[in-house]
């Protein structure tokens, strides 16, 4: 998946609510590209029958951001996304440590 849209399906819907969040869509694109965190896993009752996933992650500025996605037509949709509370924000930091050693760079 690269830039905006490409491998992401957007319109006026996903992208207005996220901007009610204070997210762009690059944002959300940038935590699914990069190395996020699944946090949960739910099946949605109803004729898609989505599975959508809890995810956190880290954009390029550091902020770290939850987003619930889903995938359509081969897409990744992003549902919504927020700033992620400050436990998941020192759980996902804790995480990337384990992994990967210290980071500077991210907002707690």
């Amino acid at each position: 998946m690269s830039s905006f849209g490409s491998g992401f399906d957007w319109d006026s819907g996903n992208i207005d609510h996220i901007a009610k969040h204070g997210v762009s869509p690059s944002e959300a694109e940038e935590v699914v590209e990069g190395d996020p965190l699944e946090m949960e896993l739910q099946t949605e009752a109803g004729e898609n029958g989505d599975i959508r996933l809890l995810q956190i992650g880290e954009t390029a500025q550091g902020r770290i951001l939850q987003l619930v996605v889903t995938w359509r037509n081969e897409k990744v949709r992003v549902i919504s996304a927020w700033d992620a509370p400050k436990q998941l924000k020192s759980l996902y930091l804790a995480e990337w440590r384990r992994r990967y050693g210290n980071s500077q760079d991210s907002q707690v």
